[in-house]
């Protein structure tokens, strides 16, 4: 168990870590930008939810956050304003658990949650994390929630090794909270890096900011099989051509204009840097399929996506990226700008750079490993993004491999063509949706 003691020192296991009793730090590289673009419509929160063997105590839960919050200052921050930057700061309010609404990922004000920038909500026997962006990443959030459901069933009275998965049960370490971007910056590597306009999927969407979701269920061993088997291809590989297989094959558009179709994918830069941060570090890569060409077949897109992979995930380019995106806010002449008009720069820069380069993005967390004495009690796992437009993310866990599809627009055909595709691939699959007949009607 975590005793926070006077002056700021935490006790695990009979280990002492000294922790700063008070601390701030600047948002990373990654996270400056989400403050000035978030909003009703594009909240960019994003959520993981695991479902327990039996119904959830809401205050057991809220304990349970209460309990290991202190030792992740990643999360246990409020965001202030500086006259030149957005900081965060420790927030030492209480946490509130509340019961989850029906929208996913909605935006919220951090000012009505005492401070704090991410949810966490409870319903039947789902406990679900919504983290805001600007705070972490998945690989983040994910440390943080193992960590909140591992301490709920301590509390429970049940005894389980953490088997050194848990973080809150091991030694703090300052490297958690290190902003990795800059650590890893060099000033030789930047670059002018431009981005054509991508193609972008229109239509009516939901009003009330509503999101449809489409979860996928799989089963692992058979989905990855007949990925390797057959394409000789990864599961994300795999899934980002289908997406895009879907749009050239349901858009009547596409082919008559000149912008690309972009699947950005996220990638974990952790391993590539020897990184244990719990702050953001991720950077995109892309897949990008030209209009030019009149017939597409489903392992031309896959093809691409084999080549867009093998060729970006190199450390040396992410390096280049990475220096690159940090090159530019240590320009002399945005440092200087006052928070303000920062925050107009940014709403414009990401209007022409961000949301108009990707077509739709795709996010694998990967497979999510718990100790063993928790498996049986965790029996499912989700992964949903926050998005405009349509946003895959993908998840493993025991013998399920999880693909949610959260989508603004109301036509559904997409959705309905990457199902069928994968239904005649011979896969077994399970859907599960928070739609219901007449939705496209009243919202």
């Amino acid at each position: 168990m975590y005793n926070r003691t006077v002056g700021g020192t935490y006790k695990t296991n009979g280990r002492d870590d000294l922790k700063k009793k008070t601390y701030w730090y600047k948002i990373d590289n990654a996270g400056k930008i989400f403050p000035a673009i978030s909003s009703s419509g594009r909240s960019n929160v994003f959520r993981l939810s695991f479902y327990l063997d039996d119904v959830v105590d809401p205050k057991t839960l809220e304990a349970a956050v209460n309990s290991v919050l202190p030792r992740f200052d990643v999360f246990a921050v409020q965001m202030k304003s500086g006259l030149f930057w957005n900081y965060f700061a420790e927030n030492k309010h209480p946490f509130t658990v509340e019961e989850e609404p029906s929208q996913t990922c909605r935006y919220f004000k951090s000012a009505k949650n005492n401070g704090y920038l991410f949810k966490v909500y409870t319903l039947a026997n789902k406990v679900t994390l919504e983290t805001f962006h600007a705070i972490s990443d998945g690989t983040g959030a994910l440390h943080f929630l193992k960590s909140i459901v591992y301490r709920y069933f301590r509390l429970q009275g049940h005894e389980i090794d953490h088997e050194e998965k848990i973080l809150s049960e091991l030694p703090y370490s300052k490297k958690e909270s290190m902003d990795m971007f800059v650590a890893n910056y060099d000033k030789a590597l930047v670059k002018n890096l431009r981005e054509e306009t991508a193609y972008h999927l229109n239509g009516e969407r939901f009003s009330r900011h509503w999101n449809l979701l489409l979860k996928i269920s799989l089963e692992t061993p058979s989905f990855l099989a007949h990925v390797k088997s057959t394409y000789n291809a990864t599961l994300t590989q795999y899934v980002c051509a289908l997406i895009a297989f879907a749009i050239v094959n349901e858009t009547d558009d596409f082919i008559h204009q000149k912008k690309p179709i972009k699947m950005f994918i996220p990638v974990n830069l952790r391993p590539y840097f020897n990184a244990v941060t719990l702050r953001n570090f991720s950077l995109f890569i892309k897949a990008t399929y030209p209009s030019d060409k009149r017939t597409w077949t489903f392992e031309d897109m896959l093809a691409i996506a084999k080549e867009s992979f093998k060729d970006q995930l190199d450390k040396e380019k992410l390096q280049q990226r990475l220096s690159s995106n940090v090159g530019f806010e240590k320009k002399l002449m945005l440092r200087i700008l006052p928070l303000f008009l920062k925050n107009i720069a940014f709403k414009i820069g990401y209007n022409i750079l961000g949301d108009s380069i990707s077509t739709s993005s795709l996010s694998n967390l990967g497979i999510i490993d718990l100790p063993s004495g928790m498996k049986d009690r965790v029996l499912d796992v989700d992964f949903a993004n926050g998005g405009y437009g349509l946003t895959t993310t993908m998840a493993s866990y025991g013998s399920k491999t999880n693909i949610i599809i959260n989508s603004s627009l109301k036509d559904t055909s997409i959705i309905n063509f990457i199902v069928s595709f994968l239904v005649r691939e011979g896969l077994d699959l399970t859907l599960d949706t928070n739609y219901r007949e007449g939705y496209d009607e009243i919202l």
